[in-house]
């Protein structure tokens, strides 16, 4: 498997096939990543679409760093972000988690169904409740599912320093769930 340097090198040349597993490796953290920050997957859909297409067309003068690509697609998403907040006047929402999820398989036991989305709703609501630090580490470690080293770039703190705010906010969030009795102390 070629390395994302090597891809990227072969996507300024116009290879497709390195552009399409660019995409393929990097979409599905970038969706996660863009759908939480604007509560809409189809929001979400369109501004990853506008991401890549903004990358691939600076690709040329895209210089090799110590972050990774997705790192890379993450600042332009979340500049698009900020642009939709501001054209609609408002500022970023709280977003609930079960309304960016895939609706539950059917078959399931309904009674099952309603306890997964209450669990939802309540992480949804104690992740809001974190500081802004807190819930951007989470949001980059754990939905966008970003290296220690990228986010440490994307956050200008060292790898230990989020390493650190990752377990604070882990600690915090538990917490929070367990004080709101959203979730049992065995559920861990």
């Amino acid at each position: 498997m070629a390395s994302e340097w090597d891809l990227i090198e072969k996507a300024k040349t116009g290879d497709q096939a390195a552009l399409n597993q660019l995409v393929g490796d990097c979409w599905q953290p970038l969706f996660r990543f863009i759908a939480h920050k604007l509560g809409s997957a189809d929001e979400a859909q369109d501004v990853v679409q506008e991401t890549f297409f903004r990358a691939f067309r600076s690709l040329a003068s895209y210089k090799q760093t110590d972050s990774r690509f997705t790192t890379y697609l993450g600042r332009i998403a979340s500049n698009l972000i900020t642009d939709i907040w501001r054209k609609k006047g408002r500022s970023p929402i709280n977003s609930n988690v079960t309304d960016i999820q895939d609706r539950l398989a059917g078959g399931e036991n309904p009674a099952d169904a309603l306890l997964a989305t209450e669990k939802k709703q309540a992480l949804a609501a104690a992740l809001n409740d974190l500081p802004p630090e807190q819930r951007q580490v989470i949001e980059y470690r754990i939905l966008a599912g970003l290296p220690v080293r990228d986010v440490a770039l994307a956050m200008d703190k060292s790898e230990a320093a989020i390493k650190m705010l990752q377990q604070r906010a882990l600690k915090n969030l538990r917490e929070k769930l367990l004080a709101k009795g959203g979730w049992q102390e065995d559920e861990q």
